[in-house]
């Protein structure tokens, strides 16, 4: 009688499995759209500190600047305008050098 159990507990343990894993991809599937994480501007999601924003005072979007925040760290940022406010935010992709211009 033993032996006739063995079967019958891994064909239920392997349905079981099965379907659990089937679920998961369902679970796993992309919608095909952009997440919003990835429509949402860097440091976006929340309103940038007043030294932020002085940073890029007569600055244009994609300027790096170099200031202190709030809590004494040191940043590196660029300006971005995010809800009509110029300020560095970090995450915000920059070209690595300025391009020199060609001698004519």
């Amino acid at each position: 009688m033993n032996s006739l159990l063995q079967p019958r507990r891994l064909a239920l343990m392997l349905a079981a499995a099965s379907t659990l894993g089937l679920s998961g991809l369902a679970l796993a599937q992309s919608t095909g759209g952009p997440s919003s994480a990835e429509t949402t501007a860097p440091g976006a999601s929340k309103a940038p500190e007043q030294a932020a924003i002085d940073a890029c005072k007569d600055k244009k979007a994609g300027d790096r600047v170099r200031f202190t925040d709030a809590k004494g760290k040191k940043r590196h940022w660029a300006c971005a305008t995010v809800d009509g406010v110029l300020a560095a935010r970090s995450g915000v992709a920059t070209a690595a050098t300025t391009p020199k211009k060609k001698k004519e």
